[in-house]
């Protein structure tokens, strides 16, 4: 009579999602192709969900998920064990949808209690106006944190709610809307030869950037 021999594997069914991306991430940053397939099995599904709410194109949602993990294969040597991986995924995903879309909106509405400090352009996109704003804007933002710059940038240019962000960034809802007020005052800050005009505004209504 044979007996069945058990092969016997590690296991780290029992440890948290952030544990078992770690372990992952370790092996796959050591060669493991096996581990990174299971990162992308892992994390596939929510990538492909945030990149359709960012550009509600189906062709282009799958062509930009797979970009995402190919750009995430070749940047995994770089990445720090103490941040998410959902939430750099998410980073990655951001951007190539940015970059894809490659303009800047001609309204930033950035509401503060109520009011609104409109940034305008002018109506033709390739007047020099719009392109010194393009520029002053983007710069902006990108003088942000890490942490604000995400959520700028995926609830005016993603048009994501505030709980569609938290889901995104595996934030609580309370620093989404902390973090966003405080960006647009940096905003504000950053960019006073845009500010045109104040204006009343329903405390309850959602912020957006009108696009071009």
């Amino acid at each position: 009579m044979r007996t069945a021999t058990l092969a016997v594997v590690p296991s780290i069914a029992a440890a948290s999602p952030r544990a078992e991306d770690a372990g992952l991430v370790a092996a796959a940053q050591a060669g493991s192709h096996a581990a990174f397939a299971a990162l992308v099995r892992r994390h596939e599904s929510r990538v492909r969900g945030l990149l359709f709410r960012l550009c509600r194109d189906p062709a282009l949602t799958e062509d930009l998920t797979q970009e995402v993990f190919l750009r995430a294969y070749r940047g995994l040597a770089g990445f720090e064990a103490r941040a998410r991986l959902s939430t750099w995924l998410h980073r990655i995903a951001v951007n190539l949808v940015l970059n894809h879309r490659a303009r800047v909106p001609a309204v930033a509405a950035l509401p503060d209690d109520g009011r609104e400090l409109a940034i305008v352009a002018p109506q033709d996109a390739h007047s020099p106006g719009r392109a010194a704003l393009r520029r002053d804007l983007s710069a902006a933002i990108a003088r942000l944190s890490p942490a604000y710059r995400s959520v700028v940038e995926l609830h005016y240019a993603g048009e994501l709610g505030y709980l569609e962000i938290a889901h995104a960034l595996e934030m609580p809802l309370g620093t989404v809307k902390t973090h966003l007020r405080r960006a647009k005052a940096q905003l504000r800050d950053l960019l006073p030869e845009w500010s045109s005009e104040w204006s009343p505004r329903s405390a309850t209504e959602q912020p957006a950037i009108a696009a071009a």
